[in-house]
Order: C-alpha cells, then structure tokens, then sequence
C-alpha cells in the first residue's frame, strides 16, 4: 500500500515511536508523577511537555495540558473561556469541524454571535478581514493556522496583535501546522493553541493537547482524580493538574514523548522540506493537465498537502481508482472543513487531498503520477 493521508494520522511512524511504545506495554506503569509537581527523568509526561515546550517556544512547559486531541482541546478552550449571550466571536470559512461545531453550539444554545471571515481564491484570510469582523463584544478570535484542505498558512503574528488590540482572546488551531511548521507561541503571543499528536507529531492517536497562557480564567472540562493531592476535595488548581483529571493517556504521550523528540533531533524545516518536495513534484507534473484543478497554491501555503480534482470525476471515484486499481490512500470528500468548499467552488463533493510522509519513497511518488495520469486518459479523455 502507497499511503497518502498523512494529514489525517501520519504512517509510518518513526522507529523509535513503536520502540517507545513497545517499551512502555512491555514494563510497569511509567512514573506516577504525571503532573509535573514532582520530576524524575523517568517522568515522560514531563520529559514531552519540555519537548513540546521547545519545539513551540514555550517559556513554562507546564502551561502545556496533555488531552485526547485537538478536538477535546479545542472544546476546553471554547467552552472554558465563558462565552455567553452578548459575546460575539470571530473565526474564518477555512476553519476544521472542531472549531465550528462548538462554535455553532454556543450559537445555538447560549446565543453567542459567530461571524467566519471569508477566504481569497488561494484560501487565504487576511488578517485586516478579520479586523473588520471585530466588534465592541468581540470576545474571541478563533483561527485554523494552517488549512487541513490546501494547506494555506494564516498570519498568526498580525493575527493576534488584532485580537489584543481589540481586548480580545485568541485561539489557535495547530493540529496541521504542528511538527509541520515552526511555531512561536511566545513570540507570536498566543493565548491558547491546540494541537494534536497523531498527526505531524508522530504520536499514535488519541493524544494532544493544549496550551494556556498564564493569568488566562479558563475553566476545565472535566474534574476528579489527579493521583496526588487527594486530600483536597476539589480540583487543584495548580498547572497542569487543573485541567487533566482522570488516567492520563501514557502509551499516548510516551509516543508523542518520542516523537517531538524525533522531529527536535531531525530538524522541522528537514521533514517538512521533504514534504514540499513531493508536493511541488506533483504540481508540476499535474498543472499542465486541463483535467486537473489545482486548489493547493499560493505564497502563503505550506506545501505538505497536495489538493486537487480531476474534472469529470467527483472525489470518491478518484479515491475508488486509486485504492482498487493502484492500492494507493488518499482522503477524499469534505475533510470535516465545510465552508472553505464553497469558496473552491466545489461544495458540496469536495476534493481529493494528497498528504505525503517524510519517509514517502521516490518511487512511491512516481507511482502515483502515473496512476493519474492514466486515470486521466482512461476515465475522462476516452470519455470525450
């Protein structure tokens, strides 16, 4: 199998990711002392949020919290921040499922008003649109740094200078640009940010998190057992204790401990290189076929996603040639981002999306330019 769908869960991961994995099913439970509040080198939770801490440019790695993924975070960074009728938020069309359902919830349920910023023809919001969706109530900016679809990168510098100006908070979604692309929470002076770990992080699934700014009042998602401070009959509120109650995912964040770790050793702009690479291979094989729509494009694009239609062809049918007849695996459909389709012009099927992997072959890459090529001359040009 030729696996393309690595903005969804990256395969394979690392060697050492499995290795770590491994490690950790085949010994007893990894150090109780998950929190932070006490630190022994065999503590992984706190060894992956000094890594995360790192790669992020985070001063205090105990303002990272440990979740299930973007979506939980992201839930706990709408839902925490006490939007409520009144409260009016700014967001944009190229935004994930995991920002716009809780939005539209909080919509629905407690009146909160929602505006999404359109995009330009290359998916790109401009950040003095989303200035002009400001108002006097605007509470939030909620952002998706990097488009799951095309790959368009916003402005988060300017961004948030915006939304600071306007005495607002904001919230970034990074599960794209994590491990993807070089993030300056400190530098860019981000609130909160969510990212998840399956993905460009290398971790296995159902491991993410979320990073909170000191002196923000954000309330947890969920309270209860902590494994220390038992005594205290309600949540602790020290970092990061307050927001991960419960048993924490360790297989999950002893891979994302070896992943980060991974991607620190090799160098993002490395990976992420190797990315670009293909992805340009295949736009340039492919902008000369008139069969063929483009959406990945622009300066301001991060080139590790490759999105594309073949005219004459909804997505799925695409996905069906490329599995059944090459056993190659893209992703095709909506991908969970429903209002940056109608910008594409291609609501309501969508588009068919190539990610490809740091460790994706060059034969793996010429296999798929043939395998579009003749599923262009085979479906489409023997049809006319």
């Amino acid at each position: 199998m030729i696996y393309f769908n690595n903005a969804a869960t990256s395969y394979p991961k690392p060697k050492v990711v499995f290795e770590a994995v491994n490690e950790y099913f085949n010994a007893p439970t990894c150090h109780s002392a998950r929190t932070g509040l006490e630190v022994d080198e065999d503590d992984k939770a706190t060894n992956a949020r000094q890594k995360l801490a790192k790669l992020f440019n985070v001063q205090d790695y105990n303002q990272i919290v440990f979740t299930s993924g973007s979506t939980e975070a992201l839930n706990l960074a709408i839902n925490g921040i006490g939007l409520k009728k009144g409260s009016h938020v700014v967001s944009t069309v190229i935004e994930h499922n995991s920002v716009i359902r809780p939005l539209k919830h909080l919509e629905r349920d407690e009146g909160v008003e929602v505006d999404f910023v359109g995009c330009d023809e290359f998916t790109y919001v401009e950040p003095s649109k989303i200035e002009e969706a400001i108002k006097p109530n605007t509470k939030a900016v909620v952002v998706n740094h990097s488009s799951n679809v095309t790959g368009s990168i916003l402005d988060l510098d300017s961004i948030s200078k915006i939304a600071h100006k306007h005495d607002a908070i904001i919230i970034v979604d990074a599960s794209q640009s994590a491990g993807n692309i070089p993030i300056d929470i400190s530098g860019w002076d981000i609130d909160l940010i969510s990212f998840t770990g399956h993905k460009s992080l290398y971790g296995i699934q159902g491991i993410g998190g979320l990073y909170l700014k000191k002196g923000l009042n954000v309330k947890p998602l969920k309270v209860g057992g902590t494994g220390v401070k038992s005594e205290v009959l309600t949540q602790p509120t020290e970092m990061p204790l307050y927001y991960e109650a419960g048993t924490p995912n360790n297989p999950g964040i002893v891979s994302l401990d070896a992943g980060v770790g991974y991607i620190l050793e090799k160098g993002i702009d490395v990976l992420r290189k190797r990315k670009t690479e293909i992805v340009k291979t295949f736009i340039k094989e492919f902008e000369n076929y008139p069969e063929i729509d483009i959406y990945t494009r622009g300066e301001k694009n991060s080139y590790v996603n490759f999105c594309f239609n073949i005219k004459g062809m909804v997505p799925e049918e695409v996905g069906y040639v490329l599995d059944s007849s090459y056993d190659i695996t893209v992703r095709t459909g909506l991908h969970c981002a429903p209002l940056i389709l109608k910008p594409l012009g291609v609501y309501p099927w969508g588009t068919v999306r190539v990610s490809p992997s740091f460790f994706t072959t060059d034969n793996e890459v010429d296999k798929f330019i043939e395998a579009i090529k003749e599923t262009v001359k085979t479906f489409v040009r023997k049809g006319k």
